[in-house]
């Protein structure tokens, strides 16, 4: 019965597409590449093998990359239907952009288009694939569509207003 309740959670059955929807990098538990070293990038597409449990109540699926030969335990976050629509993330967690329309709420204006926001969260909606951002804005947290940014401009990198993130 226990056996049952689980199964009702796993979203792909062997054989299945699916796509990353984040760089995952090597925790130290993938053998042969040093911890730190990107495993799957973002936007690879890859074939359930099959699925097991991580303490009880979290899905992971063994995911084969025919392009590497490489098979990996993503997590059921980290993977959508590769049939879906996909938008790379631009954004990392803590990093600028600038917003492409202007944001309001209960009438007040909350920040101008090309005001500069900061990026705090990071959804993928993994039933639909579309992707948003929790930003700041003055004392706010708003959740915008992918949309609603962009990048700073480069005259404007210098000045540090986007984070630079080679690292994460």
């Amino acid at each position: 019965m226990d056996e049952l309740m689980f199964n009702e959670d796993v979203r792909f059955a062997p054989g299945a597409e699916v796509r990353v929807v984040r760089n995952v990098r090597n925790d130290g538990s993938f053998f042969g590449i040093e911890k730190g070293e990107l495993i799957v990038a973002e936007g690879d597409i890859g074939i359930v093998r099959k699925h097991g449990w991580f303490l009880q109540d979290q899905i992971i699926y063994d995911v084969f990359f025919p392009e590497t030969g490489q098979l990996v335990g993503l997590r059921d976050a980290e993977v959508i239907d590769a049939s879906l629509p996909f938008t790379p993330c631009r954004f990392r967690m803590l990093d600028f952009a600038q917003l492409t329309l202007s944001l309001a709420s209960q009438g007040e204006l909350l920040a101008r288009k090309g005001d500069r926001v900061q990026v705090t969260w990071i959804d993928r909606d993994l039933t639909s694939g579309e992707l948003s951002f929790t930003i700041k804005v003055a004392d706010n947290e708003v959740q915008v569509p992918a949309r609603a940014l962009e990048d700073v401009p480069p005259e404007e990198e210098g000045s540090r207003w986007r984070r630079k993130s080679a690292a994460i």
